[in-house]
């Protein structure tokens, strides 16, 4: 897990443990664009997530890169509890682990 600035980069499987509490906490949660492979090694992943608790609710974003360090936005959701946008973060982090 790494700061930068006010968001908080975490590993996809540091994501699907996280709890709605630290979500408040944090406010602003998103997934590194590199995943550790058997070998130690970083290989790219080609998505990252982000989470951020907004004024009126909470964020999800899936972005796809494009050419590191471009990305595309593929799909945004906005949610009144971070509990709803937490269950859809966690679900596109395992279909991103799934591919890989």
């Amino acid at each position: 897990m790494h700061y930068y600035g006010n968001e908080t980069i975490m590993s996809l499987e540091q994501v699907l443990r996280l709890k709605p509490s630290e979500v408040r906490i944090l406010e602003w949660v998103r997934t590194y664009e590199f995943l550790e492979n058997s070998y130690g090694i970083d290989e790219s992943v080609p998505y990252f997530l982000d989470i951020q608790c907004m004024a009126d609710g909470v964020r999800i974003r899936k972005n796809r890169i494009a050419d590191f360090p471009e990305f595309i936005c593929e799909a945004e959701h906005s949610f009144p509890t971070v509990e709803e946008a937490l269950a859809v973060f966690h679900q596109w982090a395992e279909e991103i682990l799934e591919k890989l």
